[in-house]
């Protein structure tokens, strides 16, 4: 593709030195990932420039710069570009190259704090059972159809999520349900988009490391929408009815207790799920959703609200939510024919910690154990009130590493504990010796909750990336402790 022809799709280019009559075959943005005949963009990052890299990205191949800073090129057949902003000519560039994929998908972003990941799973069962062929773009990975594909981050940077449009168009995927988070709204990775369907699940408090304020966070949860066609908020939350009241797209709202498009009727909560009514165009429908806790009733609800958005049949709704068989690491129960319970979930925010021992303390008939901590380089705030949290909703609470990146994995067990008001709980770094003193330790009856990394199968240390699963180790002292039975 020419380079001329490329810098049609770029509306913010201050300047142009060196020629443009040039075959540009790849984009990158990692300079270690040039090659012969690549166009390379170089971002201001949090930790480092790009800029700084551009050196390194010609001799590795790279025949033309994009860049924000006023560079004198030290080779005469090299281009340099100067745009207003990196991120944005990224997103133009990528989109540009790979055919403007996005506009060919009807694609559904969903935001909030909590129930992303789940909401987007949803509609792809929905979706799936009303016969299109559909995609997943989040943090658990990606799928294009029924194929896993690893994700390095909630929502990807602009190159790899054209990449993956266009991948996925060529699986003949027409509708995309998408995680999209505050972060790659704020750094215009989903630049360009145009959303179907913009989804709010909600806003409680978390990521302040990089939002300095709850406004602030919410302004950048916005920005979704300014992108999307129409809109599915979530009416019992505050920054929700905010929403509603400041958009001028049509918007559909679900809810249980407030006034609401579509509203969760006679909820019943119990072990195998929950079970309520949606009154639908006059018409009463019966929901069952086999995941327990009043999370999972506003989930499904969601997902039923977007299905109605998009006009699939309340019946084929339904009837996928029924069938689903959960989430991995979203209140994961981990069934080895023990006489007690494990679950497993991703809950690392104060309110999604307390939803879910809420939901288990609803049925839990012993005591219940939770081993959870708080990764670092985040949000510090939320340490001491998930720890209070903990405390009055535990029976017992062990505190453990999550992902302590470059921070001291026992500062911040310390900041967590500041917030316990009871001594009922012990402190042990290792994360794999704190499943296994809650695994050991648990009764009949029981229910033990590891918390905070849900799906993830690693662990981030000061200096390396370790292989780690919570659910690995469960079942392995699960095992030691003779329960073996996988038929569960």
């Amino acid at each position: 593709m020419n380079l001329a022809d490329l810098l049609q799709s770029l509306p913010e280019v201050k300047s142009v030195n060196g020629s443009t009559d040039k075959e540009i075959e790849m984009i990158c943005y990692d300079s270690r990932k040039a090659v012969d005949r690549s166009i390379y963009v170089a971002i201001p990052g949090m930790h480092f420039d790009g800029h700084d890299f551009i050196k390194q990205a010609i001799q590795n191949g790279a025949v033309a710069i994009v860049g924000e800073n006023d560079l004198k090129m030290m080779r005469e057949d090299i281009t340099y570009i100067k745009v207003e902003n990196s991120r944005r000519a990224l997103a133009n560039i990528s989109s540009w190259f790979y055919g403007f994929p996005a506009k060919k998908l009807d694609i559904i972003g969903v935001t909030g704090t909590n129930g992303k990941t789940t909401v987007t799973y949803l509609l792809k069962a929905i979706l799936d059972n009303a016969g299109y062929n559909t995609g997943v773009v989040g943090t658990i990975g990606n799928i294009v159809k029924d194929k896993l594909l690893p994700a390095q981050r909630t929502t990807p940077e602009s190159l790899e999520l054209n990449q993956l449009f266009h991948q996925m168009l060529n699986q003949k995927v027409s509708y995309v349900a998408m995680e999209v988070s505050s972060h790659s709204l704020e750094l215009h990775r989903v630049h360009g988009i145009e959303f179907d369907v913009g989804v709010f699940t909600n806003l409680t408090q978390d990521h302040l490391d990089f939002h300095e304020t709850i406004e602030d966070y919410f302004e950048a949860k916005k920005k979704l929408f300014d992108f999307s066609k129409r809109a599915v908020i979530n009416a019992d939350d505050s920054h929700g009815l905010k929403l509603v009241d400041a958009l001028k797209i049509p918007v559909t709202t679900y809810g249980i207790y407030g006034d609401a498009d579509l509203k969760a009727e006679n909820i019943k909560i119990s072990v195998e799920g929950v079970f309520y009514d949606i009154n639908i165009k006059g018409e009463v429908h019966n929901v069952f959703y086999p995941i327990p806790g009043l999370f999972s009733v506003y989930n499904s609800l969601c997902a039923i609200c977007v299905g109605s958005v998009l006009n699939i049949p309340i019946e084929i709704t339904i009837n996928a939510l029924k069938k689903v068989k959960g989430i991995p690491g979203r209140f994961e129960p981990i069934k080895r024919g023990q006489d007690f319970s494990v679950i497993i979930d991703y809950a690392h925010t104060p309110d999604g910690l307390e939803n879910v021992l809420k939901t288990i303390k609803s049925f839990c008939k012993g005591r219940i154990i939770t081993v959870f901590g708080c990764g670092g380089d985040r949000d510090k705030k939320k340490r001491p009130l998930m720890g209070k949290i903990a405390s009055n909703l535990s029976d017992y609470t062990i505190i453990t590493s999550d992902n302590p990146r470059s921070e001291d994995p026992e500062e911040i067990i310390a900041q967590v504990e500041n917030g316990f008001d009871k001594k009922n709980y012990e402190k042990i770094t290792d994360r794999r010796q704190a499943i296994k003193k809650a695994i050991y330790m648990a009764n009949k009856d029981d229910v033990v909750l590891i918390a905070g990394k849900g799906h993830e199968d690693y662990q981030i240390l000061m200096d390396e990336t370790i292989h780690f699963d919570d659910r690995e180790v469960a079942i392995e002292f699960l095992g030691k402790r003779g329960f073996n039975d996988e038929t569960h």
